[in-house]
């Protein structure tokens, strides 16, 4: 009876470590981690883990750059979008960014862009709604073919809101000889450490 009673116990009990297993972690994983903050001339916001499939629409917005699907990329972008180009240019339209990338892609026959890292964030301010963020590190390679390729190191940062970029800063740096040569695996932090200052002063 003993044994029966043992018996009968033990697949309760394991059912019930693994929903009470299953419960923590998705406690864990919904509670919001304050990773950082960003400051301007109001004050200092929290910067916390953001939603994961934002990451997954940046991704799809450079796989339409690589496969030179400009209407995807347009299809993706608020028809204010609000873009700060590395050398000082200002984008404020998608209609605008569209006919810059078919520029670009006619004098660039190789175009190439690879994500090497991507992070999603939220900055929740006091005054404001929450912005959504996803910052990556892309390879940004072009040139006439991939023979006479000119490669960059970027760090892209992103606005995403109702699923489509709203807002982007891009910085931009060369890469190393040792980077050119790779002998080194890049990832380019130094820029990261700048990307959430004043951002919504602009």
């Amino acid at each position: 009876m003993k044994n029966l009673i043992i018996l009968f116990f033990l697949p309760v009990l394991i059912i019930t470590s693994c929903v009470n297993i299953e419960s923590s972690n998705h406690s864990t994983e919904s509670k919001p981690i304050v990773i950082g903050y960003e400051s301007d001339k109001n004050g200092k916001y929290k910067i916390v883990n953001g939603d994961i499939n934002s990451v997954e629409i940046v991704k799809a917005y450079f796989d339409a750059y690589n496969k030179k699907d400009l209407q995807a990329v347009y299809n993706l972008e608020h028809e204010d979008v609000l873009l700060f180009a590395p050398n000082g240019m200002t984008i404020e339209s998608s209609k605008q960014h569209l006919e810059g990338g078919e520029k670009f892609l006619a004098a660039n026959q190789y175009a190439k862009w690879d994500i090497i890292w991507s992070i999603s964030t939220h900055v929740n301010f006091e005054n404001k709604p929450t912005e959504n963020w996803v910052t990556s590190g892309i390879l940004v390679s072009y040139g006439k073919d991939e023979a006479s390729k000119t490669s960059v190191s970027r760090v892209v940062d992103l606005m995403i809101k109702d699923g489509k970029v709203k807002k982007g800063y891009i910085h931009q740096r060369q890469l190393s000889e040792t980077e050119k040569s790779g002998n080194e695996w890049w990832i380019d932090f130094n820029n990261l450490a700048v990307l959430n200052v004043y951002k919504s002063s602009s």
